[in-house]
């Protein structure tokens, strides 16, 4: 086990990274080593250079092709399903009721009618609150 971040990456046969690592992080990968995470090539392609220059292997989880074949390794598809449903965990958190249907002895809880727009990195809910006349509105 190393003992610093430094020691730990100069030793590094393998990189795995959420996000392209930093340039001073690649001034540290060994020749031949491989870095394998979101690297943004198409966004950003003068960054590949750094890679490029210390002859290391670079895997961007985002260039895997979208396939049936390729599923298990669908690393968008996947970050796609984990954002929206943490946009509705969130859009639930920020509406004054609950959102599923409850029939009690006591009686029944209409379920709450929500719009989750753009979730990507923003949740947009705009909840629908009808006053007894039934034209009220109110947005969160």
């Amino acid at each position: 086990m190393a003992g610093d971040r430094r020691a730990l990456i100069e030793g590094t046969d393998v990189l795995l990274c959420v996000n392209r690592p930093s340039d001073g992080d690649i001034a540290l990968l060994q020749p031949g080593a491989v870095v394998i995470g979101f690297l943004k090539p198409l966004d950003e392609p003068q960054s590949m250079v750094q890679l490029l220059e210390r002859r290391l292997t670079a895997f961007g989880m985002e260039l895997i092709p979208r396939s049936t074949r390729a599923q298990t390794m669908d690393a968008l598809s996947s970050m796609a399903t984990i954002v929206g449903y943490k946009s509705v965990l969130v859009a639930a958190e920020r509406l004054p009721r609950m959102f599923p249907l409850l029939m009690t002895a006591a009686g029944t809880i209409a379920p709450a009618k929500v719009l989750v727009l753009g979730a990507r990195s923003r949740v947009v809910c705009r909840p629908s609150h009808r006053s007894s006349s039934g034209r009220g509105r109110r947005s969160l």
